[in-house]
């Protein structure tokens, strides 16, 4: 039990969540300037060297409803893989195709964020790029791509997968009704991530008894590799021109928010002491 990645998942990401209401953070609603503190996936920020936030950005969730979703197909689909691929391997897809998911989605919404810029002068650009400050979180990259690894490992194996395709079903049409139905969703971090499990699940060789051990570990070594050497190339390439500027823009705006949220604070503080006996 205790050496299920499925299970250490699900407690990481219960754990940041209840780390972030003994910080103040509304475990409810979030906000998304306090999910960009935290590490949230903003994708000019990301692209522009920040890129643990592709990590970070997994183990984040917008709200309690969100998390409980996502960690109750967190463990339709892990149980059911962790069978399918081993734990080790199961683990490794999970991770890999998140920061696949990630990725795609700091591309497309900095890149929108880059065409929203234009050239339009200084004084303007935070007015037409606000819009465009998605913060991408959540588990749901992963998923999908666990989801697309064991659908190809469904199909390849036949009757010996063992493989309930509900639980496939399940976690696929839940995030993408969410997102036709719910504003805001990261679809391009499901497609990121769903494109990404099925080229792992296709290249992965199945687990059956009979093959070696060392010889599906070192396979497996090597898929990995090969995934994350082309995950490193797709990050050099991945931003767009003049992200830095939609960055720094960002930025600022963050930056002078700050301030007047600071003076609204201290002219309060400073009624409430005048009114004080």
């Amino acid at each position: 039990m205790f050496t299920s990645p499925t299970l250490w998942l699900i407690f990481i990401n219960v754990g940041v969540a209840v780390l972030m209401a003994l910080q103040g953070i509304d475990p409810i609603t979030p906000s998304p300037r306090e999910l960009i503190a935290w590490g949230g996936n903003l994708g000019a920020y990301t692209l522009s060297g920040e890129w643990q936030r592709l990590l970070y950005s997994m183990f984040l969730h917008g709200g309690a409803l969100h998390l409980a979703l996502n960690m109750f197909l967190l463990y339709q689909i892990g149980r059911v893989s962790e069978i399918a691929w081993g734990r080790l391997r199961f683990l490794m897809i999970y991770l890999v195709t998140g920061l696949f998911g990630g990725l795609a989605s700091a591309w497309w919404n900095a890149s929108q964020a880059v065409e929203a810029l234009g050239g339009m002068p200084p004084q303007l650009a935070f007015i037409m790029l606000a819009p465009n400050m998605v913060v991408s979180i959540g588990a749901s990259g992963a998923l999908l791509g666990a989801a697309g690894a064991l659908l190809v490992h469904t199909f390849r194996a036949g009757q010996d997968a063992m493989v309930d395709l509900r639980v496939i079903a399940q976690v696929v049409l839940l995030n993408i009704g969410m997102g036709f139905l719910i504003n805001g969703t990261d679809n391009a971090a499901h497609v990121g991530g769903a494109l990404s499990g099925i080229v792992i699940g296709a290249i992965l060789r199945q687990p059956r008894p009979g093959l070696s051990t060392l010889g599906l570990r070192l396979q497996a070594a090597a898929v990995f590799s090969v995934m994350l050497a082309v995950f490193a190339v797709l990050m050099v390439k991945a931003a767009p021109p003049k992200v830095e500027l939609v960055a720094a823009e960002f930025r600022k705006a963050s930056a002078a928010f700050d301030r007047r949220e600071a003076q609204a604070k201290a002219r309060a503080d400073e009624k409430a002491g005048l009114r004080r006996p």
